[in-house]
């Protein structure tokens, strides 16, 4: 058995209501993990959490916030697990030295689900060097050398915050590594469940290949 994990392109509360709708269903409690954020101000990403929560008309829902992985509590009490944006590299970094990263897997394999942000969704892909790319691109200031994520997409790196003018970088960066790239854009992500693929939210998602790029609709699935 496996779980569910939403992959997001980013953006703010608004952009992603509908997308938080389904990682928040029959959720009573949720852990919260925003370490990537860069300027470490995590009271302030706690506040923001809580007040997209609420947004949802969902007071009731207990809200955890870890920044020390190596004293996680149980991840099996908690319905869901958010992980927030900021720098990939740092993430994936403090994840891995914690352990936290055999943890996670196993919650999702397991049947948890998992909510990853922008840089908590670029982790899930075969390799995070995608993210020293375009506008949003992170430096790895933490020189991080095993960039290898969760590949949980089938050999894909996965982009966030995407838009169609960054193709042709993408191209680039795909003829450079070999590895095919699944591009998401704010107000949409990848629903990861039972090995198959499901676009989420108000865009489409672009799968870029070394030869072609294909856009697959909001509610289409994705064959990969």
């Amino acid at each position: 058995m496996s779980g569910k994990v939403f992959l997001s392109g980013g953006g703010n509360e608004k952009q992603t209501y509908g997308i938080d709708e389904f990682l928040l269903k029959n959720v009573k409690k949720i852990l919260y993990i925003p370490i990537a954020w860069k300027n470490e101000d995590f009271e302030s990403c706690k506040s923001w959490f809580t007040n997209m929560i609420h947004q949802h008309k969902k007071s009731e829902i207990k809200i955890d916030m870890i920044i020390n992985l190596k004293d996680s509590p149980n991840l099996n009490d908690y319905g869901a697990i958010y992980i927030g944006g900021g720098n990939t590299f740092k993430l994936l970094k403090k994840i891995k030295e914690s352990g936290f990263d055999r943890r996670l897997i196993e919650y999702y394999k397991n049947g948890g689900k998992i909510f990853g942000s922008s840089a908590g969704a670029i982790i899930f892909g075969k390799d995070i060097n995608i993210a020293l790319i375009c506008d949003d691109a992170d430096v790895n200031d933490v020189i991080l050398k095993n960039t290898k994520g969760f590949n949980i997409i089938n050999g894909y790196d996965l982009q966030v915050h995407y838009n169609n003018s960054q193709l042709a970088e993408h191209k680039k960066y795909i003829l450079k590594t070999k590895n095919p790239i699944i591009a998401i854009p704010e107000k949409s992500a990848l629903l990861v469940e039972n090995g198959k693929y499901k676009v989420i939210g108000t865009k489409p998602i672009t799968v870029i290949t070394s030869n072609s790029s294909k856009n697959f609709s909001p509610n289409s699935e994705i064959i990969l």
